[in-house]
């Protein structure tokens, strides 16, 4: 019964929302209206109870507990996959240390003509070694000969320097001695026309009256310095110190007209 309502009036069978008394938690009273239950689906669904009232049941708050708690897939997964992958900042992307393809193909480039070039320099050392090989020993051969008569004792002489002979050259035509004197000499003439071709290209300069000179010093050098002291003895005994000066004028004349 609606007291809201006179006696004997009847209720329409459906009206809207039934007051029902209720009584808050502070001590007020008021009427709620729930919907009848004969009403319409609107009817009984709605309940004007105020949000701020709603007490969530036990079985509720028990639910949306694990909800609440449990982190997302992806989220839990995220340590472990943080864990496992490497530090991106640590390892530089391989763009950081590729070298551009034109820096590679430059290089590639660059290796056979660098081959080349050396090919070149070789070749030209050993037409040097062989200028100087022929102006050397036609000198000395022509020096030992107004010394000691024969064109053989300065070839001799320079197999002393490897060790045969003994230490004091024959003059005449040793068919041990004599081949092995005259291969030092050529070798060691090679060898110096290849480095004296070097160093030009590394200087940039060409043959000249002052390379000429700076390889007859050299020349001097390398025999007072490296070579044996018997050697140079027999060079002054074979050739005299005239001859043995005039072995390093050729050295240098030579090499300054080398040809490139």
């Amino acid at each position: 019964m609606n007291p809201e309502r006179p006696a004997g009036t009847p209720e329409p069978e459906h009206q809207g929302p039934k007051p029902v008394h209720y009584t808050y938690h502070d001590g007020r009273e008021d009427y709620l209206h729930v919907g009848r239950q004969g009403g319409t689906e609107t009817d009984k669904s709605e309940a004007l109870i105020p949000p701020s009232e709603e007490v969530p049941s036990p079985l509720q708050a028990t639910a949306r507990a694990p909800e609440a708690s449990a982190l997302p897939p992806e989220a839990a997964a995220l340590p472990t996959e943080a864990a496992t992958s490497p530090a991106p900042a640590s390892a530089p992307p391989p763009e950081a240390t590729a070298l551009p393809p034109e820096a590679t193909a430059g290089a590639a480039a660059q290796r056979p003509q660098q081959g080349i070039r050396m090919s070149e320099i070789v070749t030209r050392g050993l037409r040097t070694g062989a200028v100087l090989t022929a102006a050397t020993m036609c000198t000395m051969m022509a020096a030992s000969t107004l010394k000691r008569g024969s064109p053989w004792a300065s070839m001799n002489a320079m197999a002393t320097a490897v060790g045969l002979g003994g230490r004091r050259a024959s003059d005449r035509f040793d068919p041990a001695v004599t081949p092995a004197g005259v291969a030092v000499l050529a070798g060691g003439l090679l060898v110096w026309g290849i480095g004296y071709e070097k160093a030009l290209d590394a200087a940039g300069r060409r043959s000249s009256p002052l390379t000429g000179a700076l390889s007859a010093l050299g020349g001097f050098l390398f025999d007072e310095l490296v070579l044996p002291d018997r050697l140079m003895k027999n060079f002054r005994a074979k050739m005299g110190v005239l001859g043995t000066l005039s072995k390093y004028v050729a050295l240098g004349v030579a090499s300054a007209a080398a040809p490139r």
